[in-house]
């Protein structure tokens, strides 16, 4: 703390005139900084009966309406800007910046107090300011702000943050883990939210599956998730609710089974992305649309992740229209995902097979007739004399 001491000394005065009467005195400047506290002691010389006055003093802040454009420290500069959203691009111009000095611009992502940079910094020259300038972003994050000051040794610095109220850009940050088979969303902002898993009934509704998970910047993980097309992600702030549904795009399944024959051999293969328990068996289709298990075929088996499972069928099971009816017992799943029964099927056709050979087998006899018939006559021709 620094000391600034004035004495002041009182010239003389009528004997009783001065007793009780007050006492107005001027200080001479003192130099503070914004924000500063200063405090203020007076006391006498020498000092009797240890009388003492003292009071502090807090000097405003550059915020302050009064010195934001008169103390030469505390001007900043203001920021205008124009949003090129096809080219993910912001059009930067300043104003009413410092006389003969360099201005610095950036993008940055503001976290709380923190402002930390993207990208790389712009230097402006003094005779170029009244020109604009081109930066360009990612995403349009919330947070995502354009920080501007002079080029000094502790300069204060200015903020405006074009894309404040985009609060949807931050739902896009769900990933899957399919290792650890965890559904991870994390917050490219601050931002205070509540996440919860939820099941999408088709229409605009959404049914909450499990716990609520309440963040203000934190990493949301729901652990032993299993990707579903109706399985999404609920986010509920102040604001509003968002939905977002991260496996509605494509064909998604966690386990998969087929059918598949080389050399007349036929086997039943299952793969998975998860570890799970499978039920397996050989059902007839015929003549009855439903699956009838055909007794004696019913395997169990334990699949790992990422792993295919094989189960050999018998020769005998393509004698008829077979399937294999295949279903997983979940170790923890979501209510969305539970009894989930999955066919596969390869059924050839026998009274199809037999009307084609029907069919093709005069054909062929026919055709044989004809192309030895055309070979016979060609022969014969070139076989007899030339008449003159």
């Amino acid at each position: 703390m620094i000391g600034h001491c004035q004495i002041y000394t009182f010239g003389n005065v009528g004997k009783g005139k001065a007793t009780g009467k007050q006492v107005d005195v001027q200080f001479k400047c003192v130099p503070v900084r914004p924000g500063q506290l200063v405090f203020v002691t007076l006391k006498t010389i020498p000092n009797y009966c240890k009388v003492m006055w003292t009071q502090r003093h807090l000097v405003p802040e550059c915020s302050h309406e009064g010195i934001r454009d008169e103390i030469t420290e505390c001007i900043t500069g203001k920021l205008a800007y124009a949003v090129d959203k096809a080219r993910n691009m912001l059009t930067v111009k300043v104003t009413e910046a410092p006389e003969n000095t360099d201005y610095n611009l950036r993008l940055c992502h503001k976290r709380n107090v923190i402002c930390t940079g993207e990208g790389a910094q712009r230097t402006i020259k003094p005779q170029y300011l009244e020109s604009s300038i081109t930066l360009h972003y990612s995403k349009p994050l919330p947070c995502l702000c354009i920080e501007g000051w002079p080029a000094r040794v502790d300069a204060r610095r200015v903020q405006v943050c074009p894309f404040k109220n985009n609060l949807e850009e931050l739902w896009s940050g769900i990933t899957y883990d399919l290792n650890k088979e965890e559904l991870i969303w994390e917050p490219l902002c601050p931002v205070k939210v509540s996440v919860s898993l939820c099941h999408a009934d088709g229409g605009k509704s959404c049914q909450d599956l499990g716990n609520v998970f309440h963040s203000e910047g934190q990493k949301a993980i729901f652990s032993s998730v299993d990707p579903h097309p109706m399985l999404c992600t609920k986010f509920t702030t102040e604001v509003g609710t968002w939905i977002k549904c991260p496996f509605a795009k494509g064909n998604f399944s966690v386990w998969t089974a087929k059918i598949t024959s080389k050399d007349g051999q036929q086997w039943a293969e299952i793969s998975t992305w998860v570890k799970a328990s499978f039920s397996i068996s050989v059902c007839e289709m015929n003549p009855s649309p439903q699956c009838k298990q055909i007794e004696g075929n019913k395997f169990q088996s334990f699949s790992d992740k990422m792993k295919h499972t094989v189960f050999n069928l018998s020769k005998s099971a393509c004698e008829v229209c077979v399937c294999i009816k295949v279903w997983q017992q979940r170790r923890v799943t979501v209510t969305v995902l539970s009894n989930l029964v999955g066919f596969s099927h390869w059924c050839p056709v026998p009274e199809r097979s037999q009307d084609i050979e029907k069919i093709l087998l005069p054909a062929l006899i026919i055709l044989t007739v004809i192309l030895a018939a055309v070979l016979f006559g060609r022969m014969t021709i070139k076989g007899k004399p030339t008449l003159v």
